[in-house]
């Protein structure tokens, strides 16, 4: 049956309600140890509560959850946790607890690919499982239909057990292209190396292809001079000055380009979402 692994969440006591099942116990543990690798939780310390009576409608702590489902159960026909990220992936071989049981590779799957699915959402605005009030049922739009190629990518793994998939990856380059300064080309022989290594996995084979991939997301790219220093960003009340007002050093070089323009010293490609700064 489809929804086979989860028969314990509909059978919570025994006969003559003597008492909770055990099943039922460690299925509600895995449940909030699931809950607790999701964006809710680590900024603010709460999760939807799942019980017939809030239906995920309310953010409570995570002993009051599992009080509430202890005393109500869940809300009626919830196998697919949708309100708490499983739209994203296929459920059907994972037994969630697990993650009661020490075996930390999913949390740490969950925890990775809920970073990116917050990503994801924030980048488009838009929150599935999270129904409308109207409940309409509506073909997907364009935006829509991107958000949902996005959100394939961010959460197939590369592989059995990985902990990383094509998007993930992407960002991760970028970030170290960012942090090591390194050069476009030199990025894409790191990849293409990569790839080498082994041809069977999906990844973006070369800089611009990562980079694609990531803008994807609505993730545009915005160029900012900055200072040679790392002092200062040439940015808002500071887009009109011509040297650091921390250094003093100069913003532009001697030499101009071939348009007779001024060529500046260091600049960088913001990413807004992500905080990722690429500089030149």
């Amino acid at each position: 049956m489809e929804h086979e692994h989860r028969r314990w969440m509909y059978d919570r006591n025994h006969p003559n309600r003597c008492g909770l099942k055990e099943e039922f116990v460690e299925g509600v543990k895995g449940f909030i140890a699931h809950a607790k690798t999701l964006p809710e939780f680590r900024n603010e310390g709460t999760i939807r509560c799942p019980c017939v009576k809030c239906k995920c409608t309310k953010l409570l702590q995570p002993e009051n959850v599992k009080d509430h489902l202890y005393s109500k159960g869940f809300r009626e026909n919830y196998y697919m946790w949708t309100v708490h990220g499983e739209n994203y992936c296929s459920v059907g071989d994972v037994h969630f607890q697990n993650l009661v049981s020490g075996e930390s590779t999913q949390m740490e799957n969950n925890v990775e690919n809920s970073r990116l699915h917050e990503m994801v959402s924030d980048a488009f605005g838009f929150y599935p499982g999270v129904q409308s009030q109207q409940n309409v049922v509506e073909p997907p739009n364009d935006e829509a239909k991107r958000f949902y190629e996005s959100l394939e990518s961010a959460s197939h793994p590369l592989y059995k057990d990985s902990m990383h998939s094509e998007l993930s990856v992407a960002i991760r380059l970028l970030t170290i292209k960012s942090d090591w300064n390194i050069s476009q080309a030199g990025m894409s022989t790191i990849i293409g190396l990569m790839c080498e290594v082994n041809p069977s996995i999906n990844l973006p084979n070369d800089y611009y292809k990562a980079k694609k991939l990531v803008s994807k997301l609505g993730l545009s790219s915005t160029k900012i001079d900055c200072c040679e220093n790392g002092c200062m960003l040439y940015y808002k009340d500071d887009a009109a000055l011509e040297a650091c007002k921390f250094c003093g050093l100069s913003r532009f070089k001697e030499v101009t380009n071939a348009k007779g323009k001024k060529v500046t010293v260091k600049k960088m490609h913001y990413l807004p979402i992500c905080g990722l700064c690429l500089y030149n």
